[in-house]
């Protein structure tokens, strides 16, 4: 019997949510209107969110809040994921809706003096500030005693590193990576199941096994996200360094990663099939449709597909020399714009996305929340009939690693990374070689990117 799945993206997811890692721009769009780890100091999610000044929406007058996203996106997309529940406390409170894209990015929406109320962002907000519209919500913060404890600490502490100890917005979506697996190649070549506890190493020994022909196929123990298992693993990894702005890839630090990743992919023959492990889409079709990937590395993100196996759901590893450590999550913020006549308004539609009703219902539908100590996590993805008795717990990572700064200078300098362990798995250059040679060509682009900024 079909089974179906249903994967959250987010982030950001992108990409974040894992937006930062996997967005790319479109088309812009215009639309008008239509009528973890928690601290010791930290409270429950369930304390009173907006407890000081009255509430700014006046149910009695319209509000049209217009909302800017440097994601891709649509005026429905937005509706979807977060207007219509802003709406459900403030039913009086309309959108206009821009996507960046061509003709609408944000540097060409500021030149044309365009109003914006609400920013959605990935961690990177270096455009925002580069343009002015960079407003630190403080002030809002205390004026309406709002409680940051709530949120999943890292999610706070690292917008306030990237910005000087400012506050930009509040983070509002949040997602992460996990192991799917198909249990069916599993039972075919007797293999036990994955559980809560394995480590990267105990992944590598069952994908070893899974790893072999078969009938005259070849079937890979493992395929995922090389992106994830760079950076979203342990201690936030550096690839440049914020005080002289060069690539720091030629280290120890990044020997010591592929030492690690590049067993996961090298259990076979190398051929232009097994050259699709490391991407995150290709790895994918190969674990959904063609079932010859064993162990999948995927986010936590979203889509209705028959997957017509019988599957379940792995934690994100970690490795045995720092078994505490998390994957970090892909944040998706909502920022206040310094240009917007409307900031106590545009805060309450923020605080309302974020409180704990809304946040409880995104949590059945499969979401993980940026709220730490909420007594409703154990209802992930209570909603979803097509998951029920599979390992859904395992979408919540129990701790979150740190975060490192995605800015277009990281990007340059993990895009070579990337390219240049693509070449060590294929056996066309040592690793020293291909750090040394990822280092030269990310510089060369930083410089690039700094000499276009002049």
């Amino acid at each position: 019997m079909k089974k179906k799945i249903v994967w959250f993206r987010l982030m950001m997811m992108a990409g974040l949510s894992l937006m930062v890692l996997l967005a790319a721009c479109s088309s812009g769009s215009v639309t008008n209107p239509a009528p973890g780890s928690a601290s010791p100091a930290a409270t429950a999610s369930t304390t009173s969110q907006q407890t000081g000044a009255p509430d700014p929406i006046d149910p009695k007058k319209e509000y049209v809040l217009t909302v800017y996203s440097m994601l891709n996106s649509t005026y429905e997309a937005f509706m979807e994921a977060e207007g219509q529940y802003i709406q459900r406390k403030y039913p009086n409170i309309k959108f206009k809706f821009i996507a960046t894209g061509k003709g609408t990015t944000l540097n060409e929406v500021v030149t044309a003096q365009t109003p914006i109320d609400i920013i959605i962002s990935t961690p990177d907000v270096q455009p925002i500030k580069d343009v002015g519209l960079e407003y630190d919500i403080s002030e809002l913060v205390k004026k309406y005693n709002y409680n940051l404890n709530r949120f999943i600490p890292v999610t706070i502490d690292s917008m306030r590193q990237i910005t000087g100890g400012k506050l930009y917005g509040l983070p509002g979506r949040v997602s992460s990576y996990n192991l799917y697996y198909n249990k069916d190649l599993f039972d075919k070549f007797g293999v036990p199941y994955l559980n809560d506890k394995m480590t990267w190493e105990d992944i590598y020994e069952a994908a070893r096994k899974l790893t072999r022909v078969e009938g005259g196929v070849q079937y890979y123990g493992f395929g995922g996200d090389l992106i994830a298992l760079l950076d979203m693993n342990e201690k936030a990894p550096q690839y440049v360094d914020p005080k002289t702005l060069k690539a720091t890839l030629a280290n120890d630090y990044w020997k010591g990663i592929f030492d690690r990743i590049a067993p996961l992919f090298t259990m076979s023959q190398y051929t232009p099939e097994t050259a699709k492990l490391t991407s995150l889409t290709n790895a994918r079709t190969m674990f959904q449709k063609d079932k010859n990937v064993a162990i999948y590395l995927g986010v936590n993100g979203v889509t209705s597909e028959e997957w017509g196996m019988n599957w379940d759901i792995s934690p994100f590893p970690a490795f045995k020399s720092n078994p505490k450590e998390g994957p970090q999550p892909s944040v998706r913020y909502y920022l206040i714009s310094a240009n917007s006549k409307f900031k106590d308004e545009a805060f309450a539609a923020i605080s309302q996305f974020v409180s704990d009703d809304i946040q409880r219902e995104l949590v059945t539908k499969g979401a993980t929340p940026p709220l730490q100590n909420v007594p409703y996590i154990d209802q992930i993805a209570s909603g979803i009939p097509e998951l029920k008795g599979k390992n859904v717990k395992a979408l919540v990572p129990p701790v979150y690693g740190e975060m490192n700064l995605k800015d277009q200078y990281y990007i340059q300098a993990r895009a070579q990374l990337i390219a240049q362990f693509n070449r060590v798995v294929a056996g066309q250059v040592d690793i020293n070689t291909a750090l040394r040679t990822a280092e030269d060509a990310a510089n060369k682009k930083i410089d690039e990117l700094k000499a276009a900024a002049k």
